[in-house]
C-alpha cells in the first residue's frame, strides 16, 4: 500500500457482498502493523506503481465470542488479498477462501481454481520462519505475497505467470522475484500439497486477509471419560 495504502491497498478487488458468502465465524482485529513487511512497487489491481508494503501483515486478534468460536483459531497475521483497501479495525467475517475476492479475469482461472492454487502455493512454500522478521525473511514473505497477488489478479495460469510483468498484476523492486516465479511455475493443481484450513477474513469496510486457521485438537472419547466433568468444562472453555 502507498505507505499506508500500500500495506492494505494491496489488492483492489471488490467483493460484491459478504452477505452472499458462507460465514464460518467472526473475528475482531485491530492495531495493524507492517513490521514483517518489505516495500515494493505495485501495478494492477487498481494500482499504478505505488510504493506498497509487501509481505506479512500483522494485527491484534481480540478473539471472537460466538456460536462457532472461530475467532480463537485466527492468527494475528496474514497476507493482504486486496490491493486497494486499507486496514480496518473491528469485526470481520471469516469465509471460505474460494468465496474471497479472487476475480476470474476473462473467465479463467475460475475463483475456485485460484483458491486451490493459493492452497498449493502455501503448502509447497510457506515457511513459518518468515514470522521471526529480519531482512531476508521479509524478502521471502514479500516474494510469497507477490505470488499470491499474481494468482489473484493475473489471467492465464502458472505457465504464463510472472510477478515482474503482466496486465493484471506485476511488481518492481522485489528482491526475490525469481523465487516467486519459480514457486508459481511449480503449481500443477496437485491436491497433495494443498494447505489445510486456509480461509479469508472479509469486510466491506477495508482489507481482506488470507489466513490459516489453527487446529484445536480434541481428546479421544476414552480420555474424556477419565478426565471427568472438570476436564469437560475445560474442553468447552478451550473451544469458545
Amino acid at each position: 500500500m502507498k505507505k499506508l495504502i500500500a500495506a492494505v491497498i494491496l489488492v483492489g478487488i471488490v467483493l460484491t457482498s459478504t452477505a452472499s458468502a458462507t460465514i464460518l465465524g467472526t473475528v475482531n482485529i485491530d492495531n495493524h502493523n507492517n513490521s514483517l513487511s518489505d516495500m515494493g512497487q505495485l501495478f494492477g489491481g487498481g494500482l499504478t506503481g505505488e510504493s506498497c508494503y509487501t509481505g506479512i501483515y500483522s494485527w491484534t486478534n481480540t478473539h471472537a465470542i460466538g456460536t462457532t468460536g472461530l475467532g480463537t483459531q485466527v492468527p494475528d497475521w496474514g497476507f493482504c488479498i486486496e490491493l486497494t483497501q486499507g486496514p480496518y479495525n473491528g469485526w470481520q467475517d471469516v469465509i471460505p477462501l474460494n468465496e474471497a475476492p479472487l476475480p476470474a479475469q476473462f473467465g479463467t482461472p475460475t475463483q475456485t481454481t485460484k483458491a486451490n492454487y493459493i492452497r498449493e502455493l502455501w503448502g509447497r512454500n510457506f515457511n513459518p520462519l518468515w514470522l521471526t522478521g529480519g531482512s531476508a525473511n521479509k524478502q521471502m514473505a514479500e516474494a510469497f505475497s507477490t505470488a499470491v497477488w499474481e494468482i489473484i489478479y493475473e489471467p492465464g495460469g502458472p505457465a504464463a505467470w510472472d510477478v515482474t510483468s503482466g496486465l493484471g498484476f506485476h511488481a518492481a523492486n522485489i528482491e526475490q522475484a525469481a523465487i516467486a516465479n519459480l514457486w508459481l511455475s511449480q503449481l500443477d493443481g496437485d491436491s497433495a500439497y494443498f494447505a489445510n484450513n486456509l480461509v479469508a477474513t472479509s469486510t466491506l469496510e477495508g482489507q481482506d486477509y488470507l489466513v490459516q486457521l489453527s487446529v484445536i485438537s480434541t481428546p479421544e472419547p476414552a480420555t474424556v471419560g477419565i478426565m471427568g466433568l472438570g476436564g469437560l468444562a475445560l474442553i468447552r472453555k478451550r473451544r469458545v
